[in-house]
């Protein structure tokens, strides 16, 4: 366990073609704390442009900066990956956070990732970075529950946990600039279009690719913003980083 906390991290998330061992990822997503984004959006041979895509993200999301790299398969993705990581990152001092990808229950994304780089005859993509989940501090150290006594629901997914934490059921519209890129929404309303994930199989399947972009940035936003308040909030000795 890492007892300080007060290095920078990256928050990650990825979009896949459904939860079996044959889906792939179709969109990889970091957000990096001086509020930019990196996505990587594998598009299966469809043509997408880089420039329009981040244009119409940074339109929506408050004028932050955004990359897309379009890749045209899952191979190319994951390479794509390794080279944000080989270039991008400083081992020292930027680690990986995620919501619910590698917990002690399961998690979905690590996993999810490590299969996809067996079956795509790749290196594991994060060697050595370190890593944090967020989604154990999130429920066992800050209350999500919103009903009454004895008859709680306890709402520990990324989005819900991020609506009540941060009250976007009552977010009003406010102005941001380059210094301050915290809680950035539009017209009260998460810039994102899913309710979750799920929603993004179907629009990928008929080569909708921004609402996907759209919503894998809002998911690394939620999750980068999460790791934020764990790190002000929550003990250290309770945020656990590994070696990936």
């Amino acid at each position: 366990m890492i007892q300080e906390i007060d290095r920078t991290h990256v928050a990650w998330d990825i979009e896949t073609t459904g939860f079996g061992w044959s889906d792939q990822i179709t969109v990889s997503g970091f957000w990096f704390p001086t509020g930019r984004a990196e996505l990587v959006i594998n598009t299966d041979g469809s043509t997408l442009s880089s420039q329009e895509s981040e244009q119409r993200l940074e339109s929506v999301s408050g004028g932050v900066p955004i990359s897309v790299t379009v890749v045209e398969n899952e191979r190319h993705l994951l390479k794509a990956l390794q080279k944000i990581i080989f270039e991008k990152f400083d081992r020292d001092y930027n680690r990986i956070i995620a919501y619910n990808a590698d917990s002690w229950s399961g998690g979905f994304d690590l996993p999810f990732l490590r299969t996809r780089c067996i079956k795509n005859d790749l290196n594991w993509v994060f060697n050595n970075l370190q890593f944090a989940d967020v989604f154990e501090p999130v429920k066992k150290r800050l209350n999500t529950q919103h009903t009454a006594y004895g008859n709680g629901s306890d709402v520990n997914t990324l989005v819900g946990s991020h609506e009540i934490l941060f009250n976007e059921v009552d977010q009003v519209p406010i102005e941001t600039t380059s210094e301050s890129v915290d809680h950035i929404w539009y017209q009260g309303e998460p810039y994102d279009p899913f309710e979750d994930s799920g929603s993004a199989v179907e629009h990928y399947k008929r080569e909708e690719f921004l609402p996907i972009l759209q919503h894998n940035l809002a998911d690394v936003h939620r999750t980068w913003e999460l790791g934020e308040l764990i790190r002000e909030y929550v003990s250290s000795k309770d945020l656990t980083y590994k070696k990936l």
